[in-house]
Parts: structure tokens; sequence; C-alpha cells
């Protein structure tokens, strides 16, 4: 069963250096804000850091704090079985939808998965998603 919501991740954008991601991290530990889903990338010299936690604002209030360029955006947060073939299931029921995929990441723990994505229409993605 796919339980799928929208939801706001926090990206932070910075010049690429080694700890960036230790950084960011430890300030959010600091505060006690439980990180539920992330991914870093590299785009030319900066690194883009996506993540949704468990209190949106206060890990914007943290970032900020530490004088970081945060950014916020609306995304789908799919919570779904830890099992082969789910990740398959969201995609091909999006595809058939022609819901085109911006990004996605995704987080697992034990039983359970968490897939944040980004698409060309989030609000009828979680609509397909719930059906």
């Amino acid at each position: 069963m796919i339980k799928a919501r929208m939801t706001k991740e926090v990206i932070v954008r910075m010049n690429n250096r080694i700890g960036v991601l230790a950084q960011v991290t430890k300030s959010l530990a600091d505060m006690g804000i439980n990180i539920e889903a992330v991914i870093g990338t590299l785009e030319g010299a900066d690194v883009v850091i996506r993540m949704v936690t468990g209190d949106h604002q206060r890990t914007l209030d943290a970032l900020r704090d530490q004088r970081l360029e945060v950014q916020e955006a609306r995304v789908v947060a799919a919570e779904i079985a830890h099992r082969p073939g789910l990740l398959r299931e969201i995609t091909e029921k999006l595809a058939r939808q022609h819901i085109d995929l911006t990004y996605l990441y995704a987080t697992a723990a034990g039983e359970k998965c968490l897939v944040i994505l980004s698409s060309t229409n989030n609000d009828w993605a979680v609509k397909v998603l719930n059906d």
C-alpha cells in the first residue's frame, strides 16, 4: 500500500568542500531534528543538499542561523513497504498518467521506505499514488 502526501523539503546550496554535509547535519543534530530523507548532489562547483526533516520550520531556522542559503520546495512524500518492486510500481503508476519526474530520492529502514519525489504535477501525483 502506498500512502502519499504533500510535504516540504529544505534545499541548501553552497560551495562544495570537504565537510559540508557534516556541517549541515551537525546543526540539525544539535537541535534534535530528525532527517527523514536526504540527498546531496554536485552542480558545477556547488553542492545541493535536499532533505525532508521531522521539523521543517526549525530546520529552516537552524540553517539560516548558520548563514546558509536555504530554500524550500513542495514535494511528494510516499510511504511504502520496503520490498522488491514497489519503486517500480510507483514509477509505473506515475508514467501511466503522464507525470514526468523531476527527481526522486528515498530512504529505507526496516519494513518501511520513504520516497521523496518532485514532478511536473505534484498534486496529481499524490492523487494517483493514493488511488
